[in-house]
């Protein structure tokens, strides 16, 4: 059997695939609490992103979803036609240990077949607009 990719499962979601282990497990009610407080307590940079650019932007058919479980992951915002992830990293992500955790997090989900786009608080606050057009450019870029 084929290793598990979510790109190539979207052009032939009949194929048989290969389980991944941890891809499928079922969503924890704990996992299911920590989504729905990451949901309402968004960063103010991904507050915005979310509803000056994903929000509307799901009325042109492209449907991010906003802290997506994935297996024993929450991003940020996930375009599911493509397999998209994008992360917005405050300061905790570049401290030592959060950078060994998103480099080992960001190996797994591109085993898997994610693409990931990451921008930094900062980022997002600074240049909002080209964030927004860097997501469009990969989103045409991926379909």
């Amino acid at each position: 059997m084929k290793k598990f990719n979510y790109r190539e499962w979207l052009l032939n979601p009949e194929d048989d695939w290969e389980q991944v282990e941890g891809l499928n497990m079922p969503v924890s009610e704990e996992m299911k609490k920590r989504r729905m407080e990451l949901r309402k307590n968004m960063t103010p940079e991904e507050n915005h992103l979310w509803r000056t650019f994903f929000l509307p932007y799901k009325k042109m058919g492209i449907h991010f979803i906003h802290q997506k479980v994935i297996s024993h992951y929450i991003v940020d915002f996930f375009y599911p036609k493509t397999g998209l992830i994008i992360e917005i990293d405050g300061g905790q992500h570049f401290t030592e240990e959060g950078r060994k955790y998103d480099a080992e997090r960001t190996r797994q989900l591109q085993n898997w077949g994610f693409e990931i786009r990451r921008y930094s608080n900062l980022t997002v606050h600074q240049n909002f607009e080209g964030v927004c057009q860097d997501i469009i450019n990969k989103v045409n870029e991926m379909r």
